[in-house]
């Protein structure tokens, strides 16, 4: 018999690997490597620890006032669960079929910590809408710092970890992790359509 301890670790097993999922940890090793290829290595450390702090304010607002702001727009968490899923597919299908990274170009190393390192990189639509959707306040808090520190020490460690796996192999983690992102998005409408009838 399955207890209410046991359903508290596969929600926040599940939750933990989604956001991880969306994160992409090892797939951002390259975005972030070569934004910050031109920087010296105090302020590269320096760039990605801002944009990791930035990235974990801005999860963990959404993820605690988040609802109060749906209910001030007037928006349920089936709406939110119905566009979140679209949000997720899309994002899901991008990374599939081959991230979209036209903005490396446009390397500013004033603002580089918060655009697009933490926003859209780490706080991106897909991240924001996850973690809107969660349950648990206690949950969100812990799934969103543990994520984060993942992507923290794998963007840490990125240079030693890019060359272990190479491009090929960085490329066809994010194709893998493009796909349970998928699978959740498509999780996520159903359960906003079922709802909605209902």
């Amino acid at each position: 018999m399955t207890s209410i301890a046991d359903i508290n670790l596969i929600l926040f097993l599940q939750s933990l690997i989604t956001l991880l999922a969306i994160l992409d940890p090892i797939g951002n090793i390259p975005i972030f490597s070569s934004l910050t290829s031109k920087l010296s290595k105090k302020e590269r450390i320096s760039t990605v620890n801002k944009s990791v702090i930035i990235s974990t304010f801005i999860l963990l607002g959404f993820g605690f006032f988040g609802e109060y702001l749906l209910i001030l727009l007037g928006i349920t968490m089936n709406d939110l669960k119905l566009i979140g899923g679209l949000i997720l597919l899309i994002f899901s299908i991008d990374y599939v079929l081959g991230r979209n990274t036209n903005y490396l170009d446009k390397n500013s190393e004033t603002n580089l910590a918060v655009f697009p390192l933490a926003i859209p990189i780490l706080a991106g639509p897909g991240s924001i809408s996850l973690v809107l959707v969660m349950s648990g306040l206690f949950l969100k808090f812990f799934v969103i710092i543990i994520s984060i520190f993942v992507c923290w020490c794998s963007i840490r460690l990125g240079s030693g970890l890019l060359k272990f796996l190479g491009k090929d192999g960085t490329q066809a983690i994010s194709r893998i992790m493009g796909l349970l992102i998928g699978a959740v998005a498509i999780k996520l409408i159903r359960e906003g359509i079922f709802e909605l009838i209902q």
